[in-house]
């Protein structure tokens, strides 16, 4: 059977126009309160004054069923109210029983009534074509049949509740006529305009008198868009989304391929590290990516210092059994957000005094290097790879000593952290290269950090399951040449120059 003859009469060719729909959000609360009332909403609240006992009644219902636009005064009220507090109502397009065949609902403070006039939504534009940001995907299993059409650059999620919605989405990838468009999903010509419209207006078409961000990449806009708040309306921050499933350990087990006990690192002293550190400001301002190395290469004693003053866990902090959301809390020496603790440090090492070269896992609380043989030629071969792309990434400028990559045990993170935990991680890593960068530097290290790295490269090489655990930083350390000063001995600026 095809998509046409699934649809009844009013959407299949030669069908008329579709009824629009209103209602507010599932999520508002209308408390009435004489003649006023108060809207409360994702966004805050509202108070409204002199109302009239009939539109504060018709607005309490609007809550719980839809209104057809046709039947709404043009100067009424309750149409003046929807226009108030346009990002609290969501619009339907559906056939004369009602049925639905889109919704558009605001996920954004910003988002207006999409293209609302008399009649419908009006004539849309002659022609069509998708914005590039638009992406389609299936609603979970409690809504299966539906999908729904996002885009970082629209304040709406469109809710396309038939197969002949999505396939007009699909016939617009390509700039087209809206009537052909129509034809090709099987709707008759109105319903094809009306849902055009609700396009438009809910910003899912390419507006070529505005223009779509040109300096974007759609991956980029969409992980901006969905890890702040402002431009959706998904559940975000530290609200526990996943409550059927047990945090992960706060600190990692023995994990595959690590075989012994591993090598146990010294740990240094503290007077002696006060001692022969430079002050802080000298470090701060000496910094920098050093490409070259010294002939002999960084030591066993000097790794293990760099990482337990970078990356070791300090202590960890019980969270109370009794507390659905209690978990272990990590204090390292860097901050982190919600102390998770996610954070790992892999080596690879090519070059070093006192280690056999290959690939480790730094065991941050024992401080101790867990070897991790390769299980056969491939991973042997992705540890290559890894080198060669860290070799890549200096410019071809020097050969790796040690390639120290920072993995990411992502459910640490999105347990508690709704929207924004690969957000978070980023900047934990940040925060990572800035200590390694301030650590090695004082210790008269060569620190380099990398702007990319292989994913699956370094996945098989260090034996993950990138969807669990996977690299998100990747940092070079080696032995600094006597000829680059490791300190600054006063501050270097701009000021002069700028201010002319």
């Amino acid at each position: 059977m095809t998509v046409t003859e699934q649809l009844p009469p009013d959407l299949a060719a030669g069908g008329g126009p579709l009824r629009t729909l209103l209602r507010l959000r599932p999520e508002v609360v209308v408390t009435a309160q004489g003649d006023d009332l108060e809207l409360s909403h994702p966004w805050g609240r509202q108070r409204v004054h002199a109302l009239g006992a009939d539109t504060v009644d018709r607005l309490a219902e609007l809550t719980r069923t839809e209104v057809d636009l046709d039947e709404l005064p043009a100067g009424g009220r309750l149409l003046h109210l929807l226009r108030r507090f346009p990002y609290l109502v969501t619009t339907t397009l559906a056939d004369p029983l009602g049925v639905p065949l889109a919704t558009a609902v605001p996920i954004a403070r910003s988002a207006g009534l999409p293209g609302l006039g008399r009649s419908g939504l009006g004539r849309s534009a002659d022609t069509a074509v998708l914005s590039r940001f638009a992406y389609l995907r299936r609603l979970p299993e409690e809504h299966a049949g539906a999908c729904v059409l996002e885009s970082p650059t629209a304040p709406f999620r469109l809710t396309l509740h038939r197969p002949a919605a999505g396939a007009f989405v699909a016939a617009v990838t390509a700039s087209r006529s809206v009537d052909e468009a129509a034809l090709l999903a099987g709707l008759a010509p109105a319903a094809g305009r009306s849902l055009a419209g609700l396009l438009a207006g809910a910003g899912f078409l390419d507006d070529t008198a505005q223009g779509e961000p040109p300096l974007w990449d759609f991956h980029d806009l969409l992980f901006h868009a969905r890890s702040r708040p402002g431009r959706h309306d998904y559940p975000s921050g530290g609200v526990f989304a996943h409550p059927e499933v047990a945090q992960l350990p706060a600190i990692p087990g023995t994990g595959p391929r690590e075989e012994g006990a591993g090598i146990d690192l010294p740990v240094p002293d503290w007077d002696e590290v006060l001692a022969r550190d430079p002050a802080l400001s000298e470090v701060l301002e000496g910094r920098r990516s050093v490409r070259t190395y010294a002939e002999r290469p960084v030591t066993l004693d000097q790794l293990g210092e760099l990482l337990y003053r970078v990356a070791r866990v300090r202590r960890v902090i019980p969270g109370d059994p009794a507390d659905p959301h209690g978990y272990d809390i990590v204090d390292r020496p860097y901050p982190a957000g919600g102390a998770t603790g996610e954070l790992e440090v892999y080596l690879s090492v090519v070059r070093c005094e006192g280690l056999v070269p290959g690939v480790y896992r730094y065991d941050a609380a024992a401080h101790r290097l867990r070897p991790r043989p390769f299980s056969g030629p491939g991973d042997e071969t992705a540890f290559r790879e890894l080198m060669t792309a860290a070799w890549r990434a200096t410019g071809c400028s020097v050969d790796p000593q040690v390639l120290l990559t920072v993995t990411s045990r992502f459910g640490r993170l999105s347990w508690k952290y709704s929207q924004i935990a690969y957000a978070l991680t980023l900047k934990h890593v940040g925060v990572v290269y800035q200590t390694l960068y301030l650590v090695a530097t004082a210790m008269g290290l060569a620190p380099c950090g990398l702007g990319s790295g292989d994913t699956d490269a370094a996945a098989r090489a260090l034996g993950l399951d990138w969807t669990a655990e996977s690299s998100v930083g990747e940092f070079l350390i080696g032995s600094r040449p006597s000829d680059v000063p490791r300190t600054a001995h006063g501050f270097a600026d701009m000021v002069t120059e700028a201010r002319g």
